[in-house]
This record gives C-alpha cells, structure tokens and sequence, in this order.
C-alpha cells in the first residue's frame, strides 16, 4: 500500500475512521459549545447566504497535482470571519458534508471526518484569537493557528491511526504553497475588513474579488504544473517504451542464439525485472496431465520462496477463474486489490517497503495476469507484481507485457521443435527405437553412473536377406517395424531397445542377470515368430547373444564384442537360438 504524509492520500479502514471521527466528534461538540458561549451576535442575516455560497463553490475548485493538494474554501472563511461573525464562521464547515466526494469506499465516514476536520481547522483558529485588534495581525494569527491544527489533525492524528507516519519532500512543498496562499488572503481580507469599517463598500467589493481571483489564479497555475508534468509523463513513457521494446526485440535475438530454453525463460524473467520494472516475475505453464500449474521461471524471488510456489502449485481452473471478463484490458487482466477474493495459498507476498516509500498507486494485493496463448489454446501465464515506478499499467505497458509473452511462447515452441530435432537424432526413424549412436551413449552413460549389474542382448533376424529377396523390401521394411513394436511391448519401462544396424537389434535389460536376460529373450524370440504382414505369414526366427556387466566386460566396448561373439556362436550352431557367454 501507498502513501504521502497527508491525509487525502492515505487509505483508512471502517475501524480507523470510526475512531478517528469519535476523536474528532468529541473535541469538536466542546467546540461548538466554546464558539456559541463567545458569540456575541448570534444571527443569521439573509446577507450571509451569498458568503456561504462562495465558501462551497470555493471548496470545488480543485487546486491540486498528483503529488499535492490545496485547500481552497480557506477564501471563503475569510469573507465570512469579516462579514458575519469570526466564532460562527466555522461553521459553515457543516455544508461540505453535501459536497460529493470521489471513489465508493466509506463514503460517509469520509465525508464526517473532512467535516470535522475544517470545523476544528477553522473553530479553534477563531476561538483563540482575539479580534478586537489588529484585523491584519488576528488574520495571520489564524491563518497560523489554523495550519498548526490541520497538521495536527490532519497529518499527524491521521497517520498515527494508520501506524504509519512518514514525512516526504512533497509533504513540505505542499505546506510552504498553502502557507504562502493562506497569507495572501490574510492580508487581502485585512484590507479588506479595514476598508469595510470605514464604510468603503466600492473598495471592499474590488478587494473581495482579490479573494476568487487569487484562488483561480493559483488553479491556473496548478493547472500549468499539471500540463506540464503530462508532457514530462508522455515523453517519459515514449523513453521508457522504446526502452521495453528494445528489451522485447533482445528476448528474441535471445531465443535464436540459445538453445537450452530453461536458461531463455530465466532470462526473460530478469529483463522483466530489470528493463520493464518489475520487481517480482513469474512465468507459469499448464500442465494438463496433472491440472497443475507448473513454475517455470522467475525473477526477485530467493531461491527458497520459489520453490514453496512450486510445491504449492494451484489447479489450471483456480487460475482461469481469474481470466474473468469484468478485468480485462487488452488480452490480460487486472485485478485492482479489493476486487475479487483471492486465494493466499498459492500467491507470494514480498517486500514493498520501496512501493510504499515510492509514494504510487500500485497496492500489493494488485493482481496483473497476461496470458501465454497459442491460436486460441491459453498454455499458461506470465504474473507481475511491484512494479518499481509504483504505478499501475497503463495500456502500452500491459501491450509490451503482451509481446513478451508471445516471445515466451515463441521460445516454447522452438523448444519442442528443439526436442523433436534431439530426437530425431536419437530415434530410428523406421522402429521408433534407439539407432544404433543413442544406443552407445546409453551404454556409456549407464557404465558410468550404474552400480548394478546388467545384461546385453543382441539379436539378428535369421535369413532376412531371403525374406528380402522372396516379398520384396516393402515388406521386409514392415517385418522390421512388427519386429521392433513386438521388442518395445516386451520390454520393462527401465529396458532399453535399439536398432543396431539392418535386422540386429540390441536391449540392454537393466538389473538382469544372465539368467533373467535369457527370459526376456525367449519371451520376444517366441514372438517373433507369429509376426504376420499384408497377410503374409512369413517364418520369422532370429539368433541371439547376450553378456553381462560386470561379469564379461567392465566397458561397452568388451561388452558388446563378447555379445556380438555369442550372437555370432548361435547363428553358426543352427540360428533360431540363444547364446550367453
């Protein structure tokens, strides 16, 4: 949450407010009572009505930046302290309970506290002046009383009930503006008051026109600032767009030159962070199988809180009831905090002392959620939160956010085209096996890293070359595909099949030994032989070797020779059997 150390732009609950108005009620009911008991004159002329209506419209001129607001009805108090009476001006605060106020939240209790607190701003002011003097030195003497005590009760009283006090550089420029304005008016209205008791009623109403003009004049002027800071906002956002774009544009040049896709998305994620602003990124994918969303990278989490998020992965439905119409903006979706219930199971928390000291808009239960789509399929999202200017997206942002997200699609998808590649690479393209170079970096791999034993199995087609010759090779192309879906079926999850070369397949039965590898061949051998293609039902029987590790052979190399060598040893006994050295 965010703020400034003046009440206007502070954020107060139900209970604040509650407590902070019983505070003010009381000590303006004793108030009331110590201003009537002083009056002198108490009345009502038909004269004060105009007055009362200059107050209130003074009271909607809105002198104010995004940084820092003036209060303007102080140009009407003063007419009313000289022309009607200085303990019953206050009053007149009573009619700003009838002004409409921005936004929807507590809209009441709002209102009740800007009432109390100009009541007790101007009524104290006045109650402890003495206006039998000086007009010119009782109305500075106001106008620094009645500083002091909005300070009090609008600064100080409000951020103490909010827990939180904090003075800023605005804060001051905002005090010296309204100090400044407030005594200009003093001394108009002390001329004024003068030139009313000497009875000068043409000269009073020209100086009383100080007082409208005065506070149009300081709205212009506010005006200028508000115009000006605008254009220093848009070339700032062009600046910072070109910027984002130019980051876009690296993501891509990214994608192109890096083919481990893990370190592209970790990399995304870090320009997010660093060039787009924003302090915590997440990327998600959907995982469909499980229904779970997958975390697969991010940016400004530690280590540790990263993979609470990943072991505490929400459902792909709990997220969409998030892609909810009433928040779109654009193709994604924000969800201002307040709006919409959210689970905290699966949301991270972090650190927004800089949000908060950056005086923004952004609150930390803000919610902005772009979606990774392909055509019309959502395969996950990208979520942002902090952003470092403090501000909340504005459209352009949100599109740059968008690109980035077709560029993490972009890298998915050169990522499953990057597998299929690997692959290919590994798969024999006929028998969906391994080829026969896989094959040699399985084995070394599992020599490297296995501690148990296992078994090779190398087989031969007995007379292919016949089969070849009688049916043609369409066919014997097809004998080699049964022949290696009859392998596949037959094999363990943890077995390895391969295509070693022509019709010589090689299975390396993981945790076997001689014996239960002899099994394994016996059960595919006998399989074999029912093979049947285009209705031909062709004698199928293959020759078989097969060693062991560690027993013969301590590499792939003695391996597979002393496998060769009893493949070898079956096919010169009479094929159709199986060997084991």
């Amino acid at each position: 949450m965010c703020y400034y150390f003046i009440w206007r732009n502070f954020e107060m609950s139900k209970k604040g407010y509650l407590f902070l108005n019983f505070v003010l009620g009381i000590m303006s009911i004793l108030l009331a009572v110590g201003l009537l008991l002083t009056t002198q004159n108490l009345t009502f002329p038909i004269a004060v009505l105009p007055l009362l209506a200059f107050f209130l419209l003074a009271d909607f001129i809105p002198i104010k930046t995004k940084d820092f607001s003036v209060i303007s009805n102080f140009a009407g108090i003063i007419p009313l302290i000289i022309f009607w009476d200085p303990h019953l001006a206050p009053f007149a605060s009573l009619l700003l309970f009838f002004k409409p106020i921005s936004g929807e939240k507590l809209k009441v209790q709002r209102k009740i506290y800007r009432v109390l607190n100009y009541f007790l701003m101007y009524g104290l002011a006045a109650y402890f002046i003495d206006w039998t003097g000086n007009f010119y030195l009782s109305l500075i003497f106001f106008v620094l009383i009645a500083r002091i005590i909005s300070i009090i009760t609008a600064d100080i009283l409000y951020s103490f009930v909010l827990g939180r006090m904090k003075l800023s550089k605005i804060t001051m420029v905002t005090d010296l503006i309204e100090f400044t304005y407030f005594i200009f008016l003093a001394v108009y209205g002390g001329m004024m008051w003068n030139l009313y008791e000497m009875g000068r009623n043409l000269e009073t109403a020209l100086v009383f026109l100080l007082f409208p003009a005065t506070t149009l004049g300081l709205w212009g002027f506010v005006q200028f600032i508000n115009i000006s800071n605008e254009r220093k906002e848009t070339l700032k956002r062009i600046g910072s767009l070109r910027s984002k774009l130019s980051k876009t544009l690296e993501m891509i040049s990214l994608v192109r030159s890096d083919t481990n896709f893990q370190s592209v998305l970790n990399q995304i994620a870090s320009i997010i962070n660093n060039s787009i602003g924003y302090k915590y990124v997440l990327i998600n994918l959907f995982d469909r199988e499980s229904n779970k969303v997958e975390r697969v990278a991010q940016a400004g989490l530690g280590s540790d809180e990263f993979k609470k998020l990943k072991d505490r992965s929400p459902e792909i439905d709990d997220i969409k009831q998030l892609f909810d119409e009433n928040f779109r903006v654009s193709r994604s979706f924000f969800i201002p905090e307040g709006a919409k219930e959210l689970d905290t199971t699966y949301t991270y928390q972090g650190d927004y002392d800089e949000l908060i000291a950056g005086q923004g808009e952004w609150r930390p239960n803000d919610l902005l959620i772009i979606p990774i789509v392909n055509q019309s399929d959502t395969i996950g999202y990208i979520s942002v939160d902090a952003p470092y200017d403090g501000r909340r997206p504005r459209y352009e942002d949100i599109e740059v956010l968008e690109i980035v997200a077709d560029v993490v699609l972009r890298v998915l998808e050169e990522g499953q085209k990057y597998r299929r590649l690997v692959m290919a690479s590994k798969i024999d393209s006929a028998t969906g096996l391994y080829n026969h170079t896989e094959f040699f970096v399985i084995l070394e791999k599992l020599l490297e890293t296995s501690e148990e034993q296992f078994s090779l199995i190398m087989m031969d087609l007995d007379n292919f070359k016949l089969l070849n010759d009688s049916y043609g090779h369409i066919v014997g192309d097809k004998i080699i595909e049964k022949v290696a879906n009859v392998i596949k079926k037959n094999l363990r999850k943890i077995d390895i099949g391969a295509r070693y070369g022509g019709d010589e397949f090689c299975i390396i039965a993981v945790g076997s030994n001689k014996g239960e590898a002899i099994k394994v061949a016996s059960r595919i051998a006998e399989k074999i032989r029912y093979v049947e293609v285009d209705g031909i039902k062709a004698e199928i029987s293959c020759s078989i070797g097969i060693s062991s590790y560690p027993a013969d052979g301590k590499n792939s190399t003695e391996l597979v020779e002393k496998a060769d060598k009893a493949l070898y040893t079956a096919k010169q006994t009479g094929k159709d059997r199986i060997y084991a050295i």
